[in-house]
């Protein structure tokens, strides 16, 4: 496996989210993340992880903040490199996501050792050399923030797929806030969330309910929601939401 990055481009994408508030109040120990999931920079570095099986996201300061050129970076047999770096074999190792820190272009990468309930979550950071590091979890700098309208730990949906693992489908910053697409517990799961960053608490998020036209109703848990970021190049930032059908339903949302 061979994964091309463009740290270039991907920083120029986040650039156009931030606004700078100054470095949150972080405290500092053991981060504990149960899941890696989708990842997203804010202000100063901090990266903020979803971490579905814990119903949670985590702010962490990766203290990454000394200026890159940034430029394509090219990683061959990545999964390989991975699974040598965690102890494990390449057929145990899911990358979750990518994210690419808009200060120092160092690329992130969420990543699942093992595939079922026992998995392992870590956190990994690529540089401009495609240099391989675990981001150390043990004392670092970080908050966390709960949902509190997660699906219930062994809800399952109409395939007999977890529906907590699905809390947090993505995640983006905009204009001081964390924007959360996923499911809830709510009779139609399918939810968005604006969470105020430096996190206090967060409410219910607002439901999307989506109308199957083919199938003349309102359908719950037909859409599992992502996010979208706009042109840097467009005068306001702004995310806008993209449903992947599941479920009953077929096609796109």
């Amino acid at each position: 496996m061979k994964i091309r990055f463009s740290a270039v481009a991907a920083t120029g994408f986040c650039a156009a989210l931030f606004v700078t508030t100054g470095r949150a109040e972080l405290r500092a120990g053991k981060a504990e993340l149960r899941s890696a999931g989708p990842l997203a920079f804010g202000p100063d570095a901090v990266l903020f992880a979803g971490d579905s099986a814990g119903a949670s996201i985590l702010a962490i300061d990766t203290g990454d903040r000394k200026a890159g050129a940034g430029g394509p970076v090219e990683i061959k047999g990545i999964n390989v490199k991975i699974a040598a770096l965690l102890g494990t074999t390449p057929d145990q190792i899911l990358i979750q996501d990518v994210a690419v820190n808009p200060i120092s272009r160092n690329i992130y990468l969420s990543i699942s050792r093992g595939k079922d309930v026992d998995a392992v979550a870590v956190i990994l950071r690529a540089d401009a050399t495609g240099k391989l590091t675990e981001l150390s979890l043990e004392n670092v700098k970080h908050d966390r923030v709960s949902l509190p309208d997660a699906p219930a730990a062994d809800a399952k949906d109409g395939r007999g797929q977890s529906k907590r693992l699905e809390t947090i489908t993505d995640i983006g910053f905009v204009d001081g806030k964390v924007v959360v697409a996923g499911l809830s517990n709510e009779e139609f799961a399918s939810t968005l969330r604006a969470i105020p960053y430096p996190f206090h608490t967060a409410e219910k998020g607002a439901s999307i309910e989506i109308y199957h036209g083919s199938h003349g109703r309102f359908e719950t848990n037909s859409c599992k929601i992502h996010l979208r970021a706009s042109s840097p190049f467009q005068p306001q930032p702004n995310l806008r939401s993209e449903g992947t059908a599941r479920s009953s339903t077929r096609g796109r949302c």
